[in-house]
């Protein structure tokens, strides 16, 4: 397994991960289905943001094998206390993360030639 990134929020260092059970369940939550990801970014509401940094930080702790008995709520409320620092950092680690997902051309060459 890799290295787990971790978040400063909430009075914690708590890991944050944002994979295929992540997406998953941040797709029920917003309503977009598998052929919509490509527009994640696409003029996303406030709303869903703090799912999805929610979601992330669910199934870090579920990786990590910790409790996680908060919700989205809390998570937004640990943002309003912390900043737009806590918030961006963990949109860069959702970017960082869905990258790593998706192969780069490079790799997709090499994988077809074997």
């Amino acid at each position: 397994m890799t290295e787990l990134k971790k978040l400063a929020i909430g009075g914690e260092l708590r890991p944050i991960h944002f994979g295929f059970a992540a997406l998953s369940q941040w797709c029920d939550l917003s309503g977009l289905g598998l052929n919509e990801l490509h527009k994640i970014g696409e003029n996303m509401s406030l709303s869903n943001a703090i799912d999805l940094i929610f979601v992330g930080l669910k199934h870090g702790a579920r990786k990590s094998k910790e409790k996680f008995e908060y919700t989205n709520d809390d998570v937004a409320d640990w943002i309003d206390e912390e900043g737009m620092s806590v918030f961006n950092e963990a949109m860069e680690i959702f970017s960082t993360q869905m990258a790593k997902m998706n192969p780069s051309d490079e790799k997709k060459k090499k994988i077809t030639k074997k």
